[in-house]
């Protein structure tokens, strides 16, 4: 008696491996991307008139971004 292979089950562990790798993938790319903006960001100091801003610059958006005033100290 000869085996024969029973498609729609090889076909299923397919898609599920193939599910299992992509989701690994999706959440090591933005674990990297997370980890990229973290230890490239910078602090700068940027001036509107008579008010200074602290905003945040990184290697990956080199625009400004999260600009909070800076208070002055009496």
């Amino acid at each position: 008696m000869k085996w024969k292979p029973d498609w729609s089950d090889i076909a299923e562990n397919l898609l599920i491996g193939l599910m299992a790798v992509a989701a690994a993938a999706i959440f090591i790319v933005f674990c990297v991307c997370t980890w990229e903006e973290v230890t490239t960001a910078r602090t700068i100091i940027m001036r509107d008139g008579n008010q200074s801003y602290a905003c945040t610059v990184s290697d990956i958006s080199l625009a400004p971004h999260d600009c909070n005033p800076i208070e002055d100290a009496k």
